[in-house]
């Protein structure tokens, strides 16, 4: 199928070495690809019946609705709705974020006695994963309460260290000051609705002790709420395990997320064509530009006798480009 065949960027690198053999394709050889594979697409969005896209995290409760990089979660009555984005290299240049995200991370696991932290270079490389949009295969979700960053999670298609087809989400942290309003449960909406565009389960893994009060409360929480399964758990106080847990995602849900993956990769590639067509079109007028001068009587040129000059920058320019 076409949203499953291959995740994240490798459907559109693999597609690419098939198609022009490992090297890199010329913009007009590029913009056929890309048409082609835009018309691929399309068909497949029109052989799909369209439904409502939005997920309920249990009954009666909140919901996520949006694409994948910009997911809406509202709750039931008078609770703000939190949003969650897909972070970029753009935030990086947002003053203070980088370090917002260390302290988040750093934070929220020191106050429940655990110790991780993400410095500023893993802060900016996480950050940078989203610029491939639809070929992204990790990304950092940066969720917003108002205008204020309030929590972070990952989540990544294929990790390397899950079964085929099983998603995986982590690095979830809120601000301790703004635990309790839905913002772990808002970024959680999101990773798993991302994964649901690509994956057919989801693992996650997190440490557990027997008879301690924080492990119990995330168990009840992975294993009880949003229904993983991590087997069999210690029975011996003080006993540690390191539990890994799976869930399967429901079937209607795959079928949503693979309607909303094709409609992002159709954007992608919709603004790839225009990009090229853009660049073709400037080379046509640069190309034009040039004979013209070139041409002109001496001194009759847009700068008069500098039209070889103007020529030889029109060539440099092409090549860089």
């Amino acid at each position: 199928r076409v949203v499953r065949a291959l995740p994240g960027g490798a459907m559109f690198a693999a597609m690419a070495r098939r198609a022009w053999g490992g090297s890199e394709p010329q913009d007009e050889e590029r913009l056929v690809m890309l048409k082609t594979k835009l018309a691929e697409v399309e068909k497949s969005l029109g052989e799909r019946a369209e439904e409502v896209d939005e997920e309920t995290f249990g009954t009666n409760g909140p919901t996520a609705s949006g694409p994948s990089d910009r997911c809406v979660v509202g709750f039931p009555g008078d609770r703000a709705e939190i949003l969650v984005i897909v972070g970029t290299s753009q935030h990086i240049e947002v003053p203070g974020l980088v370090e917002r995200i260390s302290a988040i991370v750093d934070s929220a696991y020191t106050s429940v006695g655990k110790h991780k932290r993400v410095n500023r270079y893993d802060a900016i490389d996480r950050l940078q994963m989203g610029d491939a949009g639809p070929r992204a295969n990790r990304v950092l979700h940066l969720a917003y309460l108002g205008k204020e960053l309030v929590g972070c999670a990952s989540s990544t298609f294929s990790p390397g260290w899950t079964p085929q087809g099983c998603g995986h989400w982590g690095l979830l942290a809120v601000d301790p000051a703004h635990q309790g309003a839905g913002v772990a449960t808002a970024l959680v909406l999101a990773a798993e609705r991302r994964l649901a565009m690509v994956s057919e389960s989801i693992q996650i893994e997190y440490q557990y002790t027997e008879g301690e009060e924080f492990s119990r409360r995330l168990l009840t929480w992975y294993e009880g709420k949003l229904g993983f399964d991590g087997g069999p758990r210690p029975t011996r106080a003080g006993q540690c395990s390191f539990r890994h847990c799976m869930k399967e995602i429901p079937q209607d849900v795959q079928r949503r997320g693979e309607r909303r993956r094709l409609q992002e990769i159709q954007s992608w590639l919709a603004g790839q064509v225009a990009e090229v067509e853009g660049s073709l079109s400037a080379v046509g007028k640069s190309s034009t530009s040039s004979t013209t001068a070139s041409s002109s009587p001496a001194g009759l040129g847009p700068r008069g006798g500098d039209d070889d000059d103007d020529e030889d920058d029109d060539k440099d320019e092409d090549s860089s480009d």
